[in-house]
């Protein structure tokens, strides 16, 4: 159906017009999923509920992304579409929303870096952050730099090509550092370690028993050690490659306790009042 477009995708999905919908999806897509393996995920997923729009961002260029849900907001459909409103992704998930998420930091938090950045990850929803799911990551953001909304340059097989790569990471709050793990090697992009998934990392200690956590950081540029005391802005370590990491990013997320396997996660309180979301833009404080 060529008129399929991605705003109507909802409606075709509640009457059910699965075929149509497989006929706008990609080649890979559909290497994948034959025809009549979707129309029946998709006929189970949609179960005589009507779905509307509720969410849509785009996180590279020529890629946009929606999310649909139903009216008792407990099923959620995540759509992309290409430049030509080709389907490239589908995926059907189970709407969950947490009682935590009315419950903020007893602090207040800066962005943990100088200038510009991207929030790859990052909100109360599945759709805008896939820590959501589990506690101890649920409020967790993931940043990334990007120049003329590209994240590197030609050479995305290297570390170096990728602008978020070796830029300053800063403490988001005065405390004292408790943990520094340091010495993990930089991936290459594309080939995360499973077996460290934070990489070289920094906890944090903060006031009310909060704590910080910066993760995937640039193997041996950690400039401070386990009983520092830090200020806000101070230059702690580098954005690198490190740990469970595909390609290198900035994590950042405040929890209840030290251990970060047992803490739960915090929804963040920004000294600025506002909460960043996946999809936008964030200016972290200037170096003076």
């Amino acid at each position: 159906m060529s008129n399929l477009s991605p705003e109507a995708f909802g409606n075709h999905f509640s009457e059910g017009d699965f075929e149509a919908i497989y006929s706008r999806t990609a080649a890979a897509f559909q290497n994948q999923m034959d025809l009549d393996t979707f129309v029946a995920a998709a006929k189970e997923f949609q179960d005589g509920r009507q779905f509307t729009l509720n969410l849509q961002n785009s996180l590279e260029p020529g890629i946009r992304r929606y999310q649909w849900l139903d009216e008792a907001k407990e099923r959620m459909i995540t759509v992309a579409f290409d430049g030509d409103e080709i389907i490239i992704g589908i995926q059907f998930d189970v709407y969950e929303k947490y009682g935590t998420d009315r419950e903020l930091s007893i602090n207040a938090y800066h962005l943990p870096f100088e200038s510009e950045w991207f929030v790859l990850w990052g909100g109360n929803d599945l759709f805008l952050n896939y820590h959501y799911p589990y506690a101890h990551q649920r409020y967790a953001y993931d940043f990334i730099r990007k120049k003329e909304e590209r994240s590197h340059s030609d050479d995305e097989g290297k570390n170096e090509a990728y602008h978020a790569f070796g830029s300053a990471v800063t403490a988001p709050r005065s405390g004292t550092v408790i943990h520094v793990t340091d010495g993990v090697a930089d991936n290459l992009p594309g080939r995360p370690d499973m077996s460290k998934p934070e990489g070289n990392y920094i906890i944090l200690s903060h006031e009310h028993d909060e704590y910080t956590m910066l993760a995937h950081l640039r193997k041996h540029s950690i400039s401070v050690k386990e009983g520092d005391h830090v200020e806000t802005g101070e230059r702690l370590a580098q954005c690198g490659n490190s740990g469970a990491s595909d390609t290198p990013h900035l994590h950042f997320h405040v929890m209840d306790q030290a251990d970060p396997n047992r803490a739960n996660a915090i929804r963040i309180q920004f000294a600025d009042g506002q909460e960043p979301r996946q999809g936008e833009t964030v200016k972290g404080r200037i170096r003076r």
